[in-house]
């Protein structure tokens, strides 16, 4: 899992992006604490769709 500071983050969105859709979990960090942890939308669909069926 990668981690990168939100700053760094905005130069490089795009990248994280193309990352992020071929699996990878990216973790933006902000003032050195976790902030937002970036997935795919089909990853995201597929967790969320489990979260819904357990209910």
């Amino acid at each position: 899992m990668a981690s990168i500071g939100s700053k760094e983050a905005k130069g490089v969105l795009s990248q994280l992006m193309q990352r992020a859709e071929r699996g990878e979990t990216i973790r933006i960090t902000k003032y050195g604490r976790d902030a937002v942890v970036m997935i795919s939308a089909e990853r995201y669909d597929r967790l969320t769709r489990n979260l819904m069926e357990d209910n």
